[in-house]
C-alpha cells in the first residue's frame, strides 16, 4: 500500500520539475537577449543552464518511480538536497523567492524520509 506521504511528495516533485523547466526556459531567453546585445554571460550561468534541466529530469524520474521502486526514494532525497542547496545559494545571492524552493525541498525530504522509516518499521 502506498502511503499518502509519498503521494504528496510525488505531486510536489512533479510540480518542482515543471517549475524548474519553466524557469530554465526563462533563463535561456534571458541569456539569448544578453547575447543579442553583446553582453557577457558569466560561466556560472552557463553551468546553471546545463545542470538545471538535468536536475528537473532526475526529480521527475524520482517522482515517477517514488511509489514503486526503493531506489527512487534515495534519488529523491539526493535531488531534493541538491535543489535546496541551489535554491539557498539563489536566496543568499539576492533572490528571496528561492526560499519557497528551499521550504518545498525540506518538505519533500521530510515526507520521503518519514515514509521510508515507516516502511522499515513495518517490514
Amino acid at each position: 500500500m502506498v502511503s499518502r506521504q509519498l503521494r504528496v511528495a510525488q505531486i510536489i516533485m512533479f510540480a518542482q520539475a515543471v517549475a524548474s523547466l519553466g524557469i530554465w526556459v526563462v533563463q535561456l531567453l534571458t541569456i539569448s537577449a544578453r547575447l543579442d546585445h553583446n553582453q557577457v554571460v558569466a560561466g556560472s550561468v552557463w553551468f546553471v543552464i546545463v545542470i538545471n534541466p538535468l536536475i528537473a529530469v532526475l526529480i521527475a524520474l524520482a517522482a515517477a518511480f517514488l511509489t514503486r521502486r526503493p531506489w527512487a526514494r534515495s534519488l529523491a532525497l539526493v535531488m531534493e538536497v541538491v535543489g535546496a542547496v541551489g535554491a539557498l545559494i539563489s536566496f543568499v545571492t539576492g533572490y528571496p523567492q528561492a526560499v519557497i524552493a528551499v521550504l518545498l525541498a525540506i518538505g519533500v525530504v521530510v515526507l520521503v524520509a518519514s515514509s521510508s522509516s515507516r516502511s522499515a518499521q513495518t517490514a
